[in-house]
């Protein structure tokens, strides 16, 4: 009886270190975050999907950009929207194309001192839930500054 009960109670041990080691599914928090320089509660509406193909990597959208007047956006979490007054908000962009399922964290930095603005991208994905991909705009909408200004984009893609 004390064997059955020890090969009973070492069946156990193993099945339960068996099952605690499978790998457990990636999960993603849904909820985006954005900091700094970025318009707190704003959103950008662009007049159309995948603008960012054709800007030909400027994605600083100013009064004198070619796409100037095909965005809208809201301050109130999307229940108005108003056309841009580029004398007070600027808009940045960075195309990203990652799997289906990912959060992101933005954050813009103004230095006037050295005329930079910096735009930090961290998009977080799963490598194993899907194979389909999606392109993210990443739209933000900040206060006007000097179109002369450089803007540098820091994007880094973190896989869990």
């Amino acid at each position: 009886m004390n064997k059955n009960l020890l090969f009973t109670f070492l069946t156990i041990i193993v099945s339960i270190s068996f099952l605690s080691s499978c790998k457990k599914k990636c999960v993603i928090e849904k909820e985006d975050t954005q900091g700094g320089a970025i318009i707190a509660e704003s959103l950008v509406y662009p007049a159309g999907g995948y603008q960012t193909v054709d800007m030909s990597g400027d994605y600083h959208i100013h009064a004198n950009s070619l796409y100037a007047d095909t965005y809208e956006y809201s301050i109130d979490g999307g229940y108005t929207k108003q056309n841009l007054d580029y004398n007070q908000y600027h808009i940045l962009a960075y195309p990203m194309t990652l799997k289906c399922n990912a959060s992101f964290e933005r954050t813009v930095t103004i230095d006037a001192t050295n005329q930079i603005v910096t735009y930090n991208i961290k998009a977080t994905e799963c490598k194993d839930n899907c194979d389909e991909l999606r392109t993210v705009e990443n739209y933000v909408l900040v206060p006007a500054f000097p179109e002369s200004w450089l803007v540098v984009y820091n994007p880094t893609i973190e896989e869990k």
